[in-house]
């Protein structure tokens, strides 16, 4: 008896098969691109996802060597956010508007005045960012009216992935949590925020809880048995929390892939009185989670990767991977990289700034400065935003007693141990490294009947491979750097040159 596991992430997407020890059996992974218009906008064709998740369901099963039978159900998880309008066929409309698309500036600005910050934050847990899935249906309804007036539903890309599948337009709490339009507490779409909108609410799927059996596959395009159930998944960070065993008060974690994401474990909603954390459902039933989105980390590092790693990049040729390279050339420069700080704000800030005006930045470069203190600014970089947010959960009443890592960046120890000194305490890192994948095989296997205890089957499953204590000595010198970086951003902001910039560019 298997599951399965469907992860449609930024870059690509991943196909998993899982036995019910949490083991992977097998997995499949196919790249996809997403498209800028303009250097502020990210757009994806949700006709390539299917095409890829199809293409890497079949080529799982065939490594899996199993009869196709026995895998008893299926579960999505997603990069959040993103959104498509398709017709009354499911059939998209325009491309799909990526959660890193910044084009819907004018959108917040309306919806600040209109409904305000505070009941934005008090009904929905979030703040108004682009970032957030209500500001792009806004930009259809006023960019492109025809297209919102002629779509039938706009779907989040695991809404679309089981519409394909099962011909049914449904979604789940934690995936629609992060829209803009749902109601955290009542859990529910806000009829009050669609009608200042002047949003239908017609066009928004049906909301239904993580874990839950939607139905058989219905279509034969995958190879998938049609006997096989689909479940309802999560969003992605949801899933993850979920993968690593955040499931209690007290437990923390922190996905680095295109961006990074801290999420912790509440069983109320709790909501920070400055509006710089947020909060959404968890994919636990009964559960939320609070939440610090830093939109660019991984991504700066696979920019720095394309744009000047060319040394790092040529050696795939001899097998080797440039990451590896990149890792093993910043650990031979020093804490502090020689004297430069990485601001990552390559799409705008996130949280606990949350300024679409944003903008990256490298600071104290010299003519003696080198590739290896270039690459090293970027963990520390990193590591100084996730302590921003550390640093404000703290405030808020949550006490982390470790962080829990995952996602694609956990797979460096170096960065792993960077983290540790920056924030000052230990880090741990899990066996199995696809924690949002395992999440969602969770919830398939839980709507599915076999685990009747969705927090109980992650404690069992979830072991812990390695972990990283902080050195003292690192750490002090760190708080300086980090006091530094604070400073820097609070001072550009505080001038109003971002958004000077902004206006220039």
């Amino acid at each position: 008896m298997f599951v399965a596991a469907l992860d449609l992430g930024t870059t690509g997407c991943r196909t998993f098969i899982f036995d019910l020890t949490g083991t992977v059996l097998a997995s499949d992974y196919q790249e996809w691109s997403s498209y800028y218009p303009s250097p502020s906008y990210v757009e994806q064709d949700a006709k390539i996802w299917w095409e890829s998740i199809k293409k890497t369901i079949e080529r799982t099963i065939k490594k899996s060597g199993i009869d196709k039978t026995e895998i008893v159900s299926l579960s999505v998880t997603n990069q959040r956010e993103t959104i498509v309008p398709v017709d009354n066929q499911g059939n998209p409309l325009y491309n799909a508007l990526v959660w890193q698309d910044r084009r819907t500036i004018k959108q917040v600005d309306f919806i600040t005045k209109k409904i305000g910050v505070d009941k934005i934050y008090n009904i929905t847990g979030l703040t108004i960012d682009p970032y957030f899935s209500a500001t792009k249906i806004l930009w259809f309804k006023d960019k492109k009216p025809k297209i919102y007036q002629n779509a039938h539903k706009f779907l989040l890309v695991s809404d679309y992935i089981i519409y394909k599948l099962t011909g049914k337009y449904v979604s789940d709490f934690s995936n629609l949590s992060r829209t803009m339009l749902f109601d955290i507490k009542k859990l529910k779409y806000s009829e009050n925020i669609a009608s200042e909108l002047e949003i239908d609410l017609d066009k928004m799927p049906e909301p239904l809880e993580s874990g839950i059996d939607i139905g058989e596959v219905a279509t034969d395009e995958t190879l998938f048995d049609k006997k096989t159930l689909v479940i309802t998944g999560a969003g992605d960070q949801q899933s993850a929390a979920l993968g690593v065993g955040v499931v209690s008060p007290g437990e923390i974690k922190c996905t680095t892939g295109t961006g990074s994401f801290i999420l912790a474990y509440l069983s109320q909603p709790k909501f920070d009185p400055e509006k710089r954390v947020l909060c959404s459902c968890h994919a636990v039933p009964g559960a939320w989670v609070q939440e610090a989105s830093i939109f660019t980390t991984g991504a700066v590092l696979r920019w720095f990767r394309d744009q000047i790693g060319y040394a790092e990049c040529a050696a795939t040729q001899e097998g080797q991977d440039p990451y590896d390279l990149i890792v093993a050339e910043a650990d031979k420069s020093s804490i502090g990289a020689n004297g430069l700080l990485l601001i990552p704000h390559f799409v705008g800030a996130g949280a606990p700034h949350w300024n679409p005006h944003a903008k990256g930045i490298i600071f104290g470069l010299s003519l003696g400065h080198e590739r290896k203190d270039l690459y090293r600014a970027v963990f520390e970089g990193v590591a100084y935003e996730i302590r921003k947010n550390i640093e404000i959960f703290r405030e808020i009443g949550i006490e982390p007693k470790e962080l829990k890592l995952t996602g694609g960046g956990s797979r460096s120890d170096f960065w792993n141990q960077i983290y540790a000194d920056v924030l000052g305490i230990s880090c741990i890192r899990n066996v199995v490294e696809e924690s949002t994948s395992l999440g969602a095989a969770i919830l398939a296997a839980s709507g599915a009947g076999i685990f009747q205890d969705i927090s109980k089957a992650a404690e069992n499953l979830c072991k812990v491979d390695k972990k990283w204590i902080p050195n003292a000595q690192h750490h002090e010198k760190y708080n300086k750097f980090y006091n530094l970086s604070y400073e820097l951003y609070d001072y550009l902001k505080s001038k109003n040159y971002y958004k000077s910039f902004s206006d220039l560019t």
